[in-house]
């Protein structure tokens, strides 16, 4: 049809006969002429396919890299463009020893973990506590043979997953060593086994003065927050109670917790239902919001129940675990001779709601003395004057 078209421009057909070949040879060179371009581009186009097509891409035989064959590779070898894109950020270096790749791939394994599960597993029910009598220094060589990984200061973070919460423990101590072991010994596997990342952090007043519990949960917020930003939520320990269930979770609670529901010494019961005494966690924005503790509770009781209307006023509910699972051993112990009862402490409650915007975690007064870390924890010793403090917050 195109030859008759081109050729003729006539409904005529064009014959295969030889007499016609020059006929047909005007035709195609009309045709050639025609639609010469178009032919080129395909020749083109065919050629520049069938060439680029035997070409290896570098781009997808990058992605292939074995990572792991590569990584014992000799430092002098290692390279960024020898490594896929993915792989050459700013946590690889050009040149580093064999022990640096190593830990340095154990870093990026970390960040491309998933999130720990919201129920940890491998969790048991009744923990049984052990009371062996071991020394720091024997806790230490113990707990760190368990844990490799425990930085020092107390600190650890799970390995095979990205923990969920971040969760400092703040201790108020004074002449409780029996207890301290206990509590170390108990709590840093506890602990781990829920896959928090977490630190311990002991706040202990100089001798000679008197115990104030409140101001110490203050003073224990305010320098692990100067330590680390990253803290999300605080649980606020005694060192005398020691979970006996590994379902009571230290995880960072939607409200304000009393962890310590059922004590062995109560019987397991609630005393009164108001109770907010022993161990209690809280989010920073929480804490916060209720402005901590009272700081004026010096000496034995009040505090905890202080610290219970200030949650109620500020619009919170306190969540509890059931009795079952939020049980607690409480370790004996002798009495603190500078931790006699407040018999102001009556006095004091009937007052919280007016004085707790000026009276707490903002409005602290205090010396720190000493930090001193080792593995199993971080210890803050502090002075304070109490009746600086007694002084500075009047009822306004």
């Amino acid at each position: 049809i195109y030859r008759q078209i081109v050729c003729s421009g006539s409904n005529q057909s064009l014959t295969k006969s030889p007499n016609d070949f020059i006929g047909h040879s005007k035709c195609y060179l009309k045709l050639f002429k025609k639609f010469r371009f178009i032919l080129i581009l395909v020749v083109f186009v065919t050629v520049f396919t069938a060439y680029f097509s035997n070409e290896p891409s570098s781009s997808k035989n990058s992605t292939r890299i074995d990572i792991k064959k590569s990584l014992k590779v000799e430092s002098k070898n290692l390279s960024k463009k020898a490594m896929p894109n993915e792989f050459t950020d700013k946590n690889v270096t050009k040149t580093v020893s064999n022990s640096s790749i190593d830990s340095s791939f154990s870093k990026d394994s970390n960040v491309q973990l998933g999130i720990c599960p919201l129920i940890p597993p491998n969790l048991g029910a009744r923990i049984q506590i052990d009371y062996t009598n071991r020394t720091i220094a024997e806790l230490e060589h113990l707990i760190a043979k368990n844990q490799p990984d425990l930085e020092v200061g107390g600190k650890w973070k799970p390995k095979e997953c990205m923990s969920r919460n971040k969760v400092a423990l703040i201790v108020p101590y004074r002449d409780r060593l029996l207890n301290l072991q206990l509590f170390l010994n108990h709590m840093h596997p506890f602990l781990k086994k829920q896959q928090i990342e977490y630190g311990i952090y002991l706040v202990e007043p100089v001798e000679n003065i008197t115990f104030n519990r409140g101001l110490l949960m203050n003073i224990g917020y305010a320098e692990a927050v100067s330590e680390s930003k990253s803290w999300e939520c605080f649980v606020f320990h005694d060192v005398d109670l020691l979970p006996e269930d590994e379902r009571n979770i230290y995880s960072c609670p939607e409200t304000p917790r009393h962890m310590s529901s059922a004590v062995s010494t109560l019987k397991y019961k609630l005393p009164y239902a108001a109770i907010f005494g022993g161990v209690t966690e809280f989010t920073k924005d929480q804490f916060e919001k209720i402005n901590g503790f009272s700081n004026l509770f010096f000496g034995w009781g009040g505090e905890d129940d202080d610290l219970r209307k200030r949650v109620v006023k500020k619009g919170y509910t306190v969540s509890r675990y059931p009795l079952e699972i939020g049980r607690y051993t409480m370790a004996k112990h002798g009495r603190d001779t500078h931790n006699k009862p407040n018999p102001r402490r009556y006095a004091l409650l009937k007052s919280s709601s007016l004085r707790m915007d000026y009276d707490g975690v903002r409005n602290l007064n205090y010396q720190v003395k000493q930090i001193v870390k080792n593995r199993l924890f971080t210890k803050i010793i502090v002075s304070y004057d109490q009746e600086k403090i007694i002084n500075s917050t009047k009822i306004k």
